[in-house]
C-alpha cells in the first residue's frame, strides 16, 4: 500500500538523555503556540503575586529554637504551591503525565526554570520560521493590488 508522510513538526526530546523519558511536542501547531503564549501571558501576570507573597514571607525574621525561620512551613507551602501550580500547567501545556515524566514527581521550582528555558528556543525557532512567508512581504507591494 502507498504510504504519506508528512511532517506535522513534531519534536520529541528526551529528558536528561533517558530514552523512556520523551517528551513531545509540535510548536507549530497553533493550539499549542495558543497554549505556550497564553502560560507566558499567565506567567507574567501572576510573577507579581508570586513576588510580592515571597517578599513578605521573606519579611518575617523570627527564628525558631533550632535557628530555622519560624515560617519555615508557610514558606515551603508556597513553594510548593508554586510548583504544583506550574506542574498542572505543564501538562495543560503538553499533555497529561509529562511533568512526572520530566520531573518524577519532585517539585524543584529551578528544574521547572530549566525545563522551560530549555523548551522556549524550540518554541520560538519554530513560530518564526512559521511566520517567516508572513514578514518577508511587510514593506512589499501586494501581487494583486
Amino acid at each position: 500500500m502507498p504510504n504519506l508522510n508528512i511532517n506535522t513538526g513534531v519534536i520529541r526530546l528526551t529528558i536528561n538523555d533517558d530514552p523512556a523519558r520523551v517528551i513531545a511536542f509540535n510548536p507549530t501547531d497553533i493550539l499549542f503556540a495558543e497554549r505556550f503564549y497564553a502560560l507566558r501571558h499567565d506567567l507574567e501576570a501572576r510573577q507579581a503575586d508570586f513576588q510580592q507573597r515571597e517578599e513578605a514571607l521573606d519579611q518575617e525574621t523570627a527564628v525558631d529554637a533550632n535557628g530555622l525561620p519560624a515560617n519555615l512551613a508557610a514558606r515551603i507551602a508556597f513553594m510548593r504551591e508554586v510548583c504544583e501550580y506550574m506542574h498542572a500547567q505543564l501538562d495543560n501545556l503538553f499533555g497529561a503525565g509529562t511533568a512526572l515524566t520530566v520531573f518524577q514527581g519532585a517539585l524543584d521550582l529551578d528544574a521547572i526554570i530549566a525545563f522551560f528555558e530549555g523548551v522556549t528556543p524550540f518554541v520560538e525557532k519554530a513560530r518564526t520560521d512559521k511566520l517567516k512567508p508572513y514578514r518577508a512581504t511587510r514593506g512589499k507591494k501586494a501581487a494583486m493590488t
